[in-house]
């Protein structure tokens, strides 16, 4: 080998040798990779699991709210010859014919007047007719708030008047005893003892059962059934005072006890809604009594 070839392998040697001596010690260094931004957003929703092992944040949750569906009134053709004299087609509102007049009364010699409405509203549900008017020749009045469910204690608030199907809502023209509009339930009629309504609230509440009082004396279940349907017992009742069980089941004969027993019962609300508008529009003669809605539409027409 000559002198020249020998020293090439020297320096070849030495080239690997620095070569192994710099990886070995890592000089060589990926590092500056790390201080690159390779950061992104993603354009799609990660999987809570997979976002913890790739330390991405899970997407939030989205809310929406969905209002439900305004009740749209069904319709049905109309021949022209019930659009009422004076009126259009585009006068009538979407709920013509839905509600109706049943019976109109002016009142007499100082009496009373009423109007009644009466509601054919299947197909489109119930129909909230407070802030309805009604007009008439001597002045308009509108469709007041009433209470739905009256409450024993008597603080029940008024609500709007959603008349369903078959339901009659009768408009006084004179004043409530209570201040207050009603829908009438079963147990209603026991009200009347301590409030004078005009008219007369139906006194048709549900009779004593039998099985109520089969376990009190015979005197106490006498007495206890021959008591008519809203009719409250005696103060002084034709008990002996220490027939305590009597006297304490007599005390529940009232508006409370009837309306506690009878609350749950599918036929406790009644058809009939009561309000008094205090107020005289009707004719004693003769009227022509116009109903709107909200919007000023014409629903219906009455003449006498």
């Amino acid at each position: 080998m000559t002198s020249h070839h020998r020293i090439f392998g020297i320096i070849l040697i030495l080239i690997i040798l620095g070569a192994l001596l710099y990886f070995s010690r890592g000089s060589f260094n990926l590092s500056f990779l790390k201080n690159l931004n390779f950061s992104f957003t993603p354009k799609f929703n990660i999987p809570a699991d997979l976002a913890a092992k790739t330390n991405f944040a899970p997407a939030p949750p989205q809310y929406y709210y969905q209002a439900p569906p305004t009740p749209t009134p069904t319709t049905t053709p109309i021949s022209p010859q019930e659009i009422p004299a004076g009126f259009t087609l585009k006068d009538l509102s979407p709920y013509f014919h839905k509600i109706k007049f049943g019976s109109v009364y002016a009142g007499y010699y100082g009496s009373y007047g009423q109007i009644s409405l009466t509601s054919y509203t299947s197909e489109s549900g119930p129909i909230d007719v407070t802030g309805w008017f009604v007009k008439a020749n001597r002045g308009s009045e509108y469709v007041p708030q009433a209470v739905r469910v009256y409450d024993p204690s008597g603080l029940a608030a008024e609500s709007d008047i959603y008349m369903g199907n078959g339901d009659i809502l009768y408009l006084y023209g004179n004043a409530s005893a209570i201040s207050r509009n009603l829908r009438l339930n079963k147990c209603i009629g026991y009200v009347e003892n301590t409030n004078h309504f005009t008219p007369s609230l139906p006194r048709s509440c549900p009779w004593i059962d039998r099985s109520a009082v089969s376990s009190f004396t015979g005197a106490c279940q006498d007495y206890a059934l021959s008591l008519g349907g809203c009719a409250l017992p005696a103060a002084n009742p034709p008990v002996p005072e220490t027939d305590y069980a009597c006297r304490s089941f007599l005390d529940t004969i009232n508006y409370k006890g009837c309306f506690d027993r009878h609350r749950a019962d599918s036929d406790f609300l009644s058809h009939e809604w009561w309000a008094w508008t205090n107020s005289q529009i009707l004719d004693a003669r003769h009227d022509t009594v116009l109903l709107f809605d909200k919007n000023g539409l014409l629903v219906d027409e009455y003449s006498y």
